[in-house]
């Protein structure tokens, strides 16, 4: 029976699970009696299996899952002894409760042997109702609560499995986190420790709390040194404030982040400028916590930027002293020039000779002047002097200044306004500008082409085209066109011309006035178009009226330590016929105008000894009443400025064209002041 039980158990039948209601296996050879006990535990709803036998009952035993067993003790098979004994051997049946229940008198012995093999209770037949419903419902109870308890166990155990799954997943997933970290603070110690630049990390009030060997090395302060000391005991001291001023935005919220040029104070008291980005770390709260810093030693390039700046600075005043210097040889070439168009017949090869001589000198003129242009702009010493002038005007003046070029090679120059334009700006710089944009294009472009010049408004601005089909910029070349130097591909015998400064100073002058300049081409062989936009006014220029023709000769003392530019003017002069006397040096012209009585003294600035100036306030001293020109190589504006407060009537640039010299001899003494040049 025992084999019987071990082999049902690893049999086939499974453990079946607790049904809902629970049951109860009524075990007794005789059927009446099984009948009686179902009637009598009818209302417990309890399902009652019944066994006639102690081999069917475990049987039933095996096959499902019983809270109460009511066994007989006398049956033929097996008693209910042996059968409680079989139970209580089975691990899974060990723990049901067994009722004996017998027809027969027992005594002590079989009581104390039914215990012993599991038994919980005997009840005697005949059965009193009460009593079995009573002690059978207690234990249904207590197994349905057991159950319930297992359910629960089952719950725990699932629940706490999937718990130590988590914990297992999460204990892996924290492992491999401080893997990371280690992992990662070992990748940012190599980085920063072995860093070139310097990093550091500082509290609010700016004492160090870590600095890594490139900032020590930096500033030659050891570790231990620094996290001692703030930012600002080692910040010079005008530069704390613009820091503390950046340092406060980013902690605001009002910038990320913010990246300045600064002086640190070395240990041994020398000056290392850096380049700092700062920047904020914050706490879970989104708080600012500490400062960081990224600082890269920069004292080199800054010595180098000072050393290009004054390298620029001195290219910038031997530009302006080369042209200066070149301008004395320029004008007795061109007063000589002009002087022999009027001594030299009608002989067509000498004055096709003079014509070139002209013709190169006013060229070699415009190059000095667009050197000290440059010059001039770069030191930021130009001063426009506006007034409401017509920008056809303006045309006009270029297109007169262009005019031999253009007859030269053979152009035809198309001008269209579209309406009258007027400007707020400087007359002869606007002219300048333009005639620099014909210039450009009657160089670049063959003999026998057309040059086509156009005006218009555009909104509130004047707008200037001046377009060619000439030689065209390549794509590569055309954001440099404006830049200083700057030329395109040029043959061999550099036919165009020029230093490459024109279309610069072009540019800068337009900026001055608030416009802007641009060039566009098709590309090479395809002509170019330069648009000018400036700054339109509404209001009509007021012109002067044409001042009074001058006539009658006069008497002109000519005061220039340079003796071939005194005489070829003192020639030229004459041949209008003028009487000239021309001295060399400053007490000479003194002594000259008392004896001379001149009506005009053209008073070279640059004088040995005693300039200019200081002759004019002479020669006022001793009550000349005649008019002083004076002639200078420099001619910024503060030079006419001088000029004027020194008494003098007009200011002239060397080389002075006799045109604008004649034009200023004859202006009348007041009512039309002349315009200085």
């Amino acid at each position: 029976m025992n084999d019987l039980l071990t082999s049902r158990a690893h049999g086939s039948v499974r453990e079946a699970s607790v049904p809902a209601r629970a049951s109860i296996l009524m075990v007794d050879d005789k059927p009446a009696r099984l009948l009686t006990y179902e009637a009598i535990l009818n209302g417990l709803e309890v399902n009652c299996v019944r066994a006639l036998s102690g081999t069917e009952a475990l049987e039933k035993l095996m096959s499902q899952e019983f809270a109460v067993i009511l066994l007989d003790v006398q049956m033929p098979d097996i008693d209910g002894f042996e059968v409680a004994r079989l139970v209580r051997q089975h691990p899974r049946l060990e723990r049901v409760p067994i009722i004996f229940v017998t027809g027969i008198n027992v005594g002590q012995s079989d009581i104390l042997r039914g215990y012993e093999v599991g038994a919980i209770d005997y009840i005697a037949v005949p059965v009193v109702p009460e009593i079995l419903r009573s002690k059978v419902a207690v234990l249904v109870e207590l197994h349905q609560r057991r159950a319930e308890l297992q359910r629960v166990n089952v719950d725990l155990a699932a629940a706490r499995a999937q718990l130590d799954d988590e914990l297992r997943r999460d204990t892996a997933d924290h492992r491999r986190t401080e893997a990371a970290l280690r992992d990662s603070e070992r990748v940012f110690k190599a980085l920063v420790e072995h860093a070139t630049v310097g990093v550091a990390r500082n509290s609010l009030d700016g004492r160090f709390l870590y600095v890594n060997p490139g900032f020590c090395q930096m500033l030659g302060y050891s570790a231990e040194e620094l996290v001692q000391m703030t930012w600002q005991q080692i910040t010079h001291p005008d530069d704390i404030d613009a820091d503390v001023q950046y340092a406060k935005r980013v902690v605001a919220g009002e910038a990320p982040s913010y990246t300045l040029e600064k002086r640190y104070i070395r240990k041994d008291g020398s000056i290392v400028w850096v380049s700092l980005h700062g920047s904020i770390v914050k706490d879970d709260e989104d708080k600012p916590r500490t400062g960081m810093a990224v600082v890269v030693d920069i004292t080199e390039r800054r010595v180098a930027d000072e050393m290009l700046r004054t390298a620029d600075r001195r290219k910038d005043e031997f530009l302006a002293m080369l042209a200066h210097e070149l301008r004395n040889p320029v004008a007795p070439i061109l007063s000589v020039a002009e002087a022999l168009t009027h001594m030299l017949g009608r002989d067509e090869r000498q004055q096709a000779l003079v014509g070139i001589v002209q013709r190169q000198a006013s060229h070699l003129s415009r190059l000095l002047d667009d050197l000290l242009d440059v010059a001039r702009i770069t030191q930021g010493r130009i001063e426009l002097q506006r007034e409401q002038v017509s920008l056809t005007d303006c045309v006009a003046v270029a297109c007169e200044s262009v005019e031999p070029l253009i007859r030269a090679r053979r152009q035809t120059l198309r001008v269209e306004h579209e309406q009258p334009l007027f400007l707020h700006a400087d007359r002869v710089r606007i002219a300048q500008c333009i005639g620099n944009l014909l210039s450009n294009a009657a160089k670049y472009s063959d003999a026998g082409t057309e040059i086509f010049l156009r005006t218009w408004r555009d909104e509130d601005q004047a707008v200037l085209t001046v377009r060619d089909d000439g030689a065209g910029i390549a794509a590569d070349f055309l954001p440099h066109v404006f830049d200083l130097f700057a030329q395109g591909e040029r043959g061999l015998d550099r036919s165009q011309g020029g230093l490459g400064i024109g279309l610069t100073v072009t540019r800068k002058l337009v900026q001055l006035h608030g416009g802007e300049i641009e060039a566009a081409s098709d590309g090479p062989g395809r002509g170019a178009t330069f648009t000018l936009r400036l700054p339109a006014s509404a209001q009509r220029a007021d012109l002067p009226a044409s001042p009074p023709a001058a006539s009658g000769l006069r008497r002109i003392l000519i005061i220039d330590d340079n003796r071939d530019a005194a005489d070829s003017m003192a020639v030229l002069l004459q041949l209008d016929g003028h009487e000239v006397a021309a001295v060399y040096s400053p007490e000479d012209g003194i002594a000259k105008v008392s004896v001379f009585a001149p009506d005009i003294v053209l008073l070279d600035i640059g004088l040995p000894f005693m300039d200019g100036y200081a002759v004019a306030r002479r020669l006022k001293d001793d009550g000349f009443q005649g008019r002083l020109i004076a002639i200078s190589g420099y001619g910024e504006e503060d030079d006419k400025q001088r000029a004027t407060a020194a008494g003098f009537f007009a200011h002239l640039s060397k080389p002075v064209e006799y045109s604008a010299l004649k034009k200023v001899m004859a202006a009348p003494p007041a009512g039309f002041p002349p315009e200085n040049h």
